[in-house]
């Protein structure tokens, strides 16, 4: 029997044994229209996605968010539908109230060992300390709280947590898990879709649904701080795409994201 862990994120990704695949619990919404936030679900269909592939590293994972998944008993299923001796690809599906709600493509392999050669280079930012800290405490004695497990702290000069929003969609900032939980495929999706979306400190919008995120895993992070950068460059009304960048402390790139999300029709305009 193994043992259960200690960080709060765990207890979010437990996947119990049911039927075809496994039952979960999505935990206690945290946006303004009552739905589960996409980042633990999509870590919820990595973690089933990895006890099916014979390949050890998550490269790439695809997630579309077909209708919102609301706090409660949900199940999912995964599968491989092809697996070679370099890569896996397989599939995860998260059904609620027997509606499918978030269907997951990904690739497994093996993550070259170095770091990835790009002219990509981490923001300058100052240290978490002095960030303003928007998600997260460390978790207490009581039942785990979802938000509190993601640490995520910004630039202080992003506008929007002081009301006075740059015009500049991109926010900047460090994060991490805030039990210091060690990184690993489901943490880096979690926290692809962890940072607040770069639009708020352009235009004012209330709540940034997600249609469509893919994440592409290039490194194994070496710190459990990660510093971010996510930018919107692209505004048609409603929709919004937002591109993502996660460094370790020691400048490697490890995560690259896009999404394409959806703004609130009343406030989207051209950038």
């Amino acid at each position: 029997m193994s043992t259960p862990s200690r960080h709060a994120l765990d207890h979010f990704l437990t996947l119990t044994p049911s039927g075809d695949g496994w039952a979960v619990d999505v935990p206690p919404a945290w946006t303004p229209a009552g739905a589960a936030h996409g980042g633990v679900l999509f870590g919820m269909a990595v973690t089933a996605m990895g006890r099916r592939a014979l390949h050890p590293d998550l490269l790439t994972a695809t997630a579309h968010f077909l209708r919102p998944t609301m706090p409660g008993a949900a199940h999912v299923t995964a599968e491989v539908l092809r697996s070679g001796r370099a890569h896996a690809t397989t599939q995860a599906t998260l059904s609620q109230d027997g509606k499918e709600t978030v269907r997951v493509l990904a690739v497994f392999g093996t993550l070259p060992p170095g770091p990835p050669d790009t002219e990509l280079k981490p923001p300058i930012l100052p240290p978490p300390q002095e960030c303003v800290q928007v998600h997260g405490a460390p978790p207490g004695d009581g039942p785990p709280d979802y938000p509190s497990t993601l640490d995520v702290r910004i630039h202080p000069d992003v506008g929007w947590p002081h009301g006075r929003p740059s015009g500049r969609a991109e926010v900047t900032g460090w994060a991490r898990m805030s039990d210091d939980r060690p990184h690993d495929d489901a943490s880096l999706a979690v926290l692809a879709d962890g940072f607040p979306p770069a639009i708020f400190d352009a235009l004012p919008v209330a709540h940034v649904p997600t249609l469509e995120l893919t994440v592409h895993v290039r490194a194994k992070p070496s710190s459990s701080w990660l510093a971010g950068r996510f930018t919107t460059r692209v505004v048609n009304e409603p929709y919004l795409e937002e591109d993502g960048l996660l460094w370790d402390e020691s400048g490697r790139l490890v995560v690259m994201s896009r999404q394409l999300a959806l703004a609130d029709a009343n406030s989207a305009r051209r950038l």
